[in-house]
């Protein structure tokens, strides 16, 4: 038994001795499931011929047969960001696929868009408990690693998701581009120094309205696009500034240090979060923009949504799987 073959054998075992909800593999060519579709077949034949009803590769007494993998409620899951590979494995049976949007760079990442496009999909529950077998990244055979997912840790994350698939596809793109620049805020701040500011995505006017300038507007009569790298610049060397970055639903940044005098009534943070929160919660409450805040004290990236934190995150920790 090769090195790969046994990972995915003690990753068989242990989904069954710690009762795991979901067995998850990660397959760039689909040989890893092919290895795990062969042990399945051993297990079954075993049964059917009434010889041993144990695994037959596992040398552990006392371990479950094929009937009771497929009936105590555990599923296969089998990922793949390779669009052949999902094709070919829409054929199999006894599995369900999940095809991921993009390759990952580590395997925190790639288990990570694995639990958060699955619960995307309705494919795990809260309370699941997943065991995954996961390797090298974009490396073919590269599996070496078990892993044990608990789902509730990443429903956060569903919340953003949710949040992106309720925009449309330019506005998704903003969203997503400046929380690119809010995690590279709060891991590297400003010349090695923590900043702390606010962007505000969408309904424009409302927010204008909402808000005053403190100092002279420096994207007055610019065609500022937060695509550009000269205008992502920019706004870095503007973020120590007080005030929020305003920013079109099309991603064009109009005006920065803006004050948000939103009315901040009814609004429940956690403790210890001050004004800069308040006065995102407020403007995403009052109006239907969005807010996305780092925080100076710690790094903390959040979103705002109808006043409330939809999503937060330590970008000094792991990247977020589902940015691309």
């Amino acid at each position: 038994m090769n090195r790969v073959e046994c990972i995915i054998k003690h990753g068989i075992e242990l989904a069954y001795d710690i009762d795991a909800d979901v067995l998850m593999i990660f397959t760039e060519t689909g040989k890893t499931y092919k290895i795990l579709k062969k042990m399945l077949k051993n297990c079954e034949n075993n049964k059917n011929s009434g010889k041993n009803r144990s695994f037959k590769f596992i040398s552990l007494k006392n371990l479950p047969n094929i009937d009771k993998l497929k009936n105590k409620k555990l599923k296969i899951i089998v990922t793949t960001p390779n669009k052949d590979t999902y094709n070919w494995l829409l054929k199999e049976e006894g599995i369900i696929p999940v095809f991921l949007r993009y390759r990952d760079d580590d395997r925190y990442s790639l288990v990570k868009h694995g639990v958060i496009t699955s619960l995307e999909k309705n494919l795990l529950n809260s309370d699941d408990i997943v065991v995954a077998i996961v390797g090298i990244p974009k490396t073919p055979g590269g599996i070496d690693t078990i892993t044990v997912v608990e789902v509730n840790r990443h429903t956060t994350s569903l919340k953003l998701y949710e949040l992106l698939k309720s925009v449309d596809d330019i506005e998704r793109k903003t969203i997503e581009q400046v929380l690119n620049i809010a995690l590279e805020l709060g891991r590297e701040g400003r010349e090695g120094r923590p900043v702390g500011t606010i962007f505000v995505i969408g309904d424009t006017l409302n927010v204008m309205n909402q808000s005053q300038q403190l100092i002279l507007n420096p994207f007055a009569g610019h065609n500022a696009s937060i695509f550009d790298e000269k205008v992502k610049g920019t706004i870095k060397e503007l973020s120590p500034i007080d005030g929020a970055f305003i920013i079109t639903e099309d991603g064009r940044v109009i005006a920065a240090g803006r004050y948000l005098e939103s009315k901040a009534d009814n609004i429940k943070l956690p403790l210890g979060l001050g004004a800069r929160h308040r006065a995102a919660a407020a403007i995403s409450k009052n109006t239907d923009a969005i807010a996305i805040t780092v925080s100076e004290s710690g790094g903390i990236v959040r979103v705002f949504k109808d006043g409330e934190i939809v999503f937060e995150v330590d970008p000094r920790s792991k990247s977020i799987a589902y940015l691309r």
